[in-house]
């Protein structure tokens, strides 16, 4: 029974159990929201969507609100995976609390903390949202997948020189990565995984509608007193930061300390705040644009991610994101061009030609 759940929750994350290469090495991004996941995947997706199959999931929710996968775990399905022969990455991300936080934060600033459009929440004053911040803040339960679901020892200090874990438990490797380390994702990746890779920036919120306003946020919010305590004991900035990251990173926010406590919510305030929320909600928080490159293997987005690739290798920016339907309009253009080329001699003994 669970074999059949197991085999249909391949299915529906389109997984599949042929002998081609990319249905045999998987690598799951398997990490908490707002931490740089999205261009790890969209990276990794421009560089080897033809050799694998590459997940992006959170948690249980994810699977079932948007696969309808229920009763079965993320981990269910990467050991899973594995016991069928293939090849199986799990990545995870540590980014910076505060950072992580802020962006939680205003990802769904419209439709769930303040149930209206972000053309209205432009007009508000900013103070209103450093206050429900500051609410809100320390309940921000924010999980360490590495740590607390993958079910692996780990060392007792991070590997700050190489920066990046690697621990591997029953043929499956895991791998953490720190978002403050992503302008190095590229060397790191590509000595991991053996392949070329170029990381992109991607869905950061500061190229978002609500741009403006979180800008005017980051600007202008100064931390209470108590929270900047409750960093200082943070358990995840003392493990991925050393001391010298940790003691530059909590400098950082003393500087923007008002000097002041601020009453903040309490657990039971904020399963209240919650559960109202959830219910006042307007629209649905799908983001239907989420990632640069979705993953789609048709040969129409597999020729634009090979031209977005070059761009990349030879360090342009100008690489818009992969479109279904721009894919294969390009595709169509290159066939014509590479017959017209086929018919006509040569002109110079050299070219550069994008394959």
């Amino acid at each position: 029974m669970v074999q059949n759940k197991l085999k249909e929750a391949n299915e529906k994350l389109g997984i599949g159990d042929s002998d081609h290469l990319r249905d045999k090495q998987l690598i799951f991004v398997y990490c908490s929201p707002k931490v740089g996941s999205t261009s790890l995947v969209s990276s990794l997706r421009i560089a080897l969507n033809n050799k694998y199959t590459i997940l992006h999931i959170h948690n249980e929710n994810m699977l079932r609100s948007l696969y309808n996968i229920t009763d079965i775990s993320v981990m269910d399905i990467i050991h899973y995976n594995k016991t069928q022969g293939k090849k199986v990455y799990v990545f995870d991300i540590y980014r910076s609390v505060m950072e992580q936080r802020i962006s939680l934060f205003f990802e769904n600033i419209d439709t769930f903390h303040f149930n209206n459009s972000i053309e209205k929440l432009n007009t508000y004053d900013i103070d209103l949202f450093i206050k429900r911040f500051n609410l809100i803040c320390p309940q921000f339960v924010i999980k360490d997948h590495f740590k607390s679901t993958y079910n692996i020892e780990y060392p007792d200090v991070f590997d700050y020189k190489n920066k990046y874990l690697k621990i591997i438990k029953d043929d499956i490797t895991f791998i953490k990565l720190r978002l403050k380390d992503s302008n190095e994702w590229g060397f790191i990746l590509s000595y991991i995984l053996n392949e070329s890779i170029y990381i992109i920036p991607d869905y950061k919120t500061s190229d978002k509608p609500i741009k403006e306003l979180y800008s005017k946020f980051k600007t202008e919010y100064k931390i209470p007193q108590n929270i900047v305590h409750q960093l200082e004991e943070c358990d995840t900035l003392k493990y991925y930061y050393s001391n010298e990251e940790r003691s530059q990173y909590l400098a950082s926010w003393q500087n923007k300390c008002d000097g002041q406590d601020f009453k903040c919510f309490t657990p039971e305030e904020y399963k209240v705040y919650v559960d109202i929320s959830r219910d006042n909600k307007y629209k649905s928080d799908v983001h239907y644009e989420h990632y640069f490159d979705n993953g789609c293997i048709c040969n129409g987005c597999n020729y634009q991610r090979r031209i977005v690739y070059m761009k990349l290798k030879m360090g342009k920016n100008d690489i818009g994101r992969i479109d279904h339907k721009l894919s294969i309009s390009l595709k169509n253009k290159s066939a014509d061009k590479q017959n017209v080329q086929h018919r006509q001699p040569r002109v110079k003994p050299f070219r550069m030609k994008i394959i």
